[in-house]
């Protein structure tokens, strides 16, 4: 498939890395000379030096016989004339990052049909619902949903005091139809086996049936208070929907904005949560605020460093689960050391929209981890290697399980003698260097 993508930002960048990837013919057109040379240096793809809005620029890129677009600059604008040009040119497919909602709403058929965009990310509302989700489950700080919702998966921290700290897998006991699907230690992805020890500090991904994560989690860890008080540092995009959402799910809120005039206006929506205005953020301040009792802290500042320090200042003062915003991808390890629990990427959050998009059909939903690795949904085709045969004989790689199937409405999760059947959604944890392998198996 040939692809055009205008911008080579952190959502531009990853999603034409991850695309070329995986095979498809890719051209990246940026007006920014820095970002040019970067996408020049370390990407499989055509890079052009100009405006992705430009008829001109956009003939040059081979538009006319692209399948996809995707417009991720920074302007919300030119990201809009991009995608109305590349339909007129005849291109069948359009993806359009915006950032003001005000331009485009989903569920008013006039915009919707005027511009023709077939899909539209908003990747601060995205990240805004991905932290209340992650809130939303005591003990887990992130929990992702598959197969119609019928199959949960969920990533916990091992703190001290986890019950299944210093143990190996086969000693773990856990709730029936629930499985410990894949562990991230120190950044890296890997798939557990019967004697791998759990150890402090990794991030354990846990599946199970639809409403059994909460007992699943509750065997790996003992924190299981619901969250109730919640610090954002932040009251830009991301920060105040979230405090809205928050608010709606009954949540005490408390927003820090270093900004006055916007601390003014995010006191004027919000309608029992307090805004503290002040300019920086240090151990002291926090303190002073009682930072040190809330149940969760949430930086979501535009500086990806001034997220991570307050993350790290609000975990060593006691705060039962912090939270950072990181849109360069260099910060994320930087987050595991400093003790920061859980980072929310808009740059990974688009990229996995974007393959979703793009993968259509046989691979239903993706969810990518910092570490590389991701959680993938397929179904089970007529014909392909992995259809027909119990799993041990499959010949997955040794960095890839398959974690739970939905067969006919009910959720199963699968031994080495299970045999996947076509039609079955099957759910996959892979490491980044197994995913290729994967998807052949699954190849019709």
């Amino acid at each position: 498939m040939r692809t055009v993508i205008i911008g080579a930002g952190e959502v531009g960048f990853n999603t034409a890395r991850m695309l070329s990837k995986e095979g498809h013919d890719v051209v990246l057109i940026e007006q920014d000379e820095k970002l040019v040379e970067r996408a020049t240096e370390q990407l499989d793809a055509l890079v052009i030096h100009g405006n992705g809005a430009s008829p001109k620029v956009l003939a040059e890129a081979g538009i006319k016989s692209s399948d996809l677009l995707v417009a991720a600059s920074s302007s919300d604008e030119a990201n809009i004339i991009a995608c109305l040009a590349a339909k007129a040119q005849g291109v069948p497919r359009t993806v359009a990052r915006i950032h003001n909602p005000d331009y485009y709403d989903s569920k008013e058929p006039f915009v919707r049909d005027m511009l023709g965009i077939d899909f539209v990310i908003h990747t601060e509302q995205m990240a805004a619902e991905e932290i209340k989700k992650s809130l939303l489950v005591p003990g887990a700080i992130s929990v992702d949903t598959f197969a119609e919702d019928s199959i949960e998966v969920a990533e916990v921290v091992l703190h001290e005091g986890s019950p299944v700290v210093g143990k190996a897998l086969r000693e773990v006991r856990l709730p029936e139809r629930s499985l410990v699907v894949g562990v991230v230690r120190g950044g890296e992805a890997l798939v557990p086996r019967g004697d791998t020890m759990l150890k402090l500090q990794d991030h354990v991904l846990l599946i199970s049936a639809q409403r059994g994560v909460s007992d699943v989690v509750k065997a790996v860890t003992t924190d299981m208070a619901p969250v109730r008080d919640v610090t954002i540092y932040g009251g830009g995009r991301i920060g105040l929907r979230l405090a809205l959402a928050l608010e709606k799910a009954g949540m005490f809120v408390r927003v820090i904005e270093r900004d006055e005039a916007r601390a003014r206006f995010v006191a004027s929506q919000l309608r029992k949560g307090f805004v503290l205005h002040d300019e920086g953020i240090s151990r002291d301040f926090l303190l002073q605020e009682r930072v040190d009792r809330t149940d969760a802290f949430v930086a979501v500042t535009a500086d990806d460093r001034a997220n991570l320090l307050a993350a790290m200042y609000a975990r060593q003062l006691g705060a039962r689960t912090t939270i950072a915003g990181v849109s360069r991808g260099e910060f994320a390890p930087l987050a595991h050391a400093l003790g920061v629990d859980l980072t929310i990427s808009p740059r990974v959050l688009a990229a996995e929209a974007i393959l979703r998009f793009v993968r259509k059909g046989e691979i239903i939903n993706v969810a990518l981890l910092e570490s590389g690795a991701e959680m993938i949904e397929m179904r089970v085709p007529e014909g392909c290697r992995a259809a027909g045969r119990p799993l041990s004989e499959v010949g997955f790689p040794k960095g890839a399980i398959v974690g739970a199937l939905l067969r006919d409405g009910d959720v199963i999760i699968p031994t080495g003698g299970e045999v996947l059947r076509p039609g079955d959604d099957a759910v996959v944890f892979t490491v980044e260097d197994a995913v290729d392998e994967v998807e052949r198996l699954f190849a019709p």
